[in-house]
């Protein structure tokens, strides 16, 4: 790493992820612990690992011969360990006169004020800021919004349309067409956005006159809440069924749920469905739309 990106690294894992709200703010200086927690796996070990402006303290907590202790895992086992041996170390230096070093900041390490979705610099009045933030930037490069993973085939982040003097949405042989990008949200985020952020309400009406291409042409319906492949698993020492909340994105019109081949249920477009699942073993998630897309995610619950 370099010392800009290991120096930004240190601000997220010890609680300053986002600097002063003002950009030109002088950065934060005070002294802190930059830390992690890691569980391996089947509770065998519970680790913390703490990086602070002189000290570097790990805890581990477990057994010696590796038997796994269930409910343990770091936050909870180790986190408070490594916490007091960085307060008593601490305070054992204040109280001898020692002056706790400060990290400066390296030259390549700068605050920019960037607008979400799109994660790039803009003017707060463009309407293509939907929230404004500030951020660490390195190199005085500043990282664009990159498409998940599950982002639906032909839905990107800058949507590329015509529109009308009436501010409608045209198709782009229209006489008094201007084309027009707007900005628009991940969609696997589509379920939590309020309804007036959404993609839908984004994007003008569609003109009557001279009606623009269908967009569920290219929308390709998808599941958001649970993965092709996704290992589920139950709370430790719990049998209570697993909750689980899913909503279909893209696609057009009402949806149908299938759990396994059954009837599970109906939503309205975006709209979440929550279920419960009994037991453990492998379960195939499907939906269909009233264009008769589907789509379908095979999934497990372990114990």
């Amino acid at each position: 790493l370099s010392p800009g990106s290991a120096w930004i690294i240190r601000r997220i894992l010890s609680g300053q992820a986002r600097p002063d709200r003002d950009p030109h703010a002088e950065l934060v200086q005070r002294p802190s612990l930059a830390w992690k927690t890691g569980t391996s796996y089947g509770f065998r070990d519970a680790l913390a690992i703490g990086v602070g402006p002189r000290y570097l303290i790990g805890v581990w907590v477990g057994r010696p011969d590796g038997t796994p202790v269930p409910g343990q895992f770091g936050l909870a086992s180790a986190a408070p360990l490594m916490l007091q041996v960085h307060d008593v170390l601490s305070n054992r230096d204040s109280q001898r006169g020692i002056v706790t070093p400060v990290e400066p900041v390296p030259d390549t390490v700068a605050v920019a004020a960037i607008c979400w979705p799109l994660g790039q610099p803009l003017s707060k009045r463009d309407p293509d800021c939907r929230r404004q933030r500030f951020a660490w930037t390195l190199d005085h490069t500043t990282p664009p919004t990159l498409l998940a993973a599950d982002q639906p085939l032909g839905v990107g982040l800058r949507e590329k349309i015509w529109v009308d003097a009436r501010g409608l949405r045209v198709g782009p042989q229209c006489s008094t067409a201007q084309m027009r990008e707007v900005a628009l949200w991940p969609a696997p985020l589509e379920p939590w956005l309020p309804r007036i952020e959404r993609r839908e309400a984004r994007l003008p009406m569609a003109s009557t006159q001279c009606p623009p291409p269908p967009l569920s042409s290219v929308t390709e319906l998808s599941i958001a809440g649970v993965r092709d492949g996704d290992r589920l698993r139950r709370p430790a020492a719990s049998q209570a069924a697993l909750r689980l909340s899913v909503s279909a994105l893209g696609g057009d019109g009402r949806r149908w749920w299938f759990l396994n081949g059954a009837p599970l249920g109906d939503s309205e477009h975006q709209a979440a469905l929550n279920t419960t699942l009994e037991h453990v073993g492998r379960y195939e998630l499907s939906v269909l739309d009233q264009s008769g897309q589907t789509a379908r995610v095979e999934f497990s619950v372990v114990q």
